[in-house]
């Protein structure tokens, strides 16, 4: 099991296991159904991009953790000017506040405790227009998960796999969003089946956010990275020399 983790924390190989195991055209499709174009989209964990064929005609931002990740990104995308991707933690405000329109936060929150769920929330929140939706796909428990389901979120190296009763219990004590219906999506086109994809609308209906968004706000002015208005600012500026 620790072998086959390490070996797909390597873009190269985690984006042939994706191509076999997770299900791409599945993905872009269900993804792309979704937004409402033109847009600016931000993908938040894009991983090596190997979805981003899906998002070539839109205004795209790809940002993750993993600096080898979004260096593949870049490789792939070189021709693409509208393409871009960040190695970065949004917790320093790369961006600058109500930047885009969309969001698509997919298969990512498995990868996060509740806190830190909680907080990277609360910066999509940030740089979500008002009037903007945060898409948010991840795979869940249910009570009709078989075994081999169980088994395929073991091999993952998400911890965190939820109900939607957890990822509820986490979004709305934040008073940032208001979620719309819920949907879940059988995974199709991979050689093991996963746990059945939850589909969850976020939408952003005031600037301001909750009372419980302040320890996030509380550290991102400690480290200085704070900011006031839509273009000033440190994020403003690494936004505006982002090669593409």
């Amino acid at each position: 099991m620790r072998l086959l983790t390490n070996l797909v924390s390597m873009p190269a190989l985690w984006a042939l296991v994706q191509e076999h195991l997770g299900a791409p055209v599945f993905k872009r499709e269900l993804y792309r159904s979704k937004l409402n174009p033109p847009c600016r989209l931000l993908d938040f964990g894009c991983a090596s991009g190997h979805l981003g064929d899906a998002f070539r005609d839109l205004e795209y931002y790809g940002v993750d953790l993993d600096p080898v990740a979004i260096e593949a990104a870049k490789r792939r995308f070189h021709d693409q000017p509208t393409m871009h991707f960040l190695a970065t933690d949004l917790r320093d405000r790369p961006f600058p506040r109500e930047f885009f329109d969309e969001i698509l936060f997919a298969g990512t929150a498995h990868h996060l405790d509740d806190e830190l769920l909680g907080s990277v929330l609360t910066e999509l929140h940030f740089c979500l227009k008002c009037g903007g939706t945060v898409h948010l796909f991840d795979p869940v428990f249910q009570e009709r998960t078989r075994w081999s389901q169980r088994l395929m979120r073991r091999i993952d190296q998400g911890r965190h796999t939820r109900t939607l009763a957890q990822i509820l219990a986490i979004v709305e004590p934040l008073e940032l969003f208001e979620y719309g219906e819920s949907s879940y999506h059988p995974p199709y086109g991979a050689l093991l089946q996963d746990c059945d994809f939850l589909y969850l609308p976020l939408k952003k209906t005031s600037p301001e956010g909750g009372d419980r968004a302040w320890p996030a706000r509380i550290a991102a002015e400690r480290r200085g990275t704070e900011q006031c208005a839509v273009g000033s600012g440190p994020g403003a500026d690494r936004v505006e020399q982002r090669p593409s």
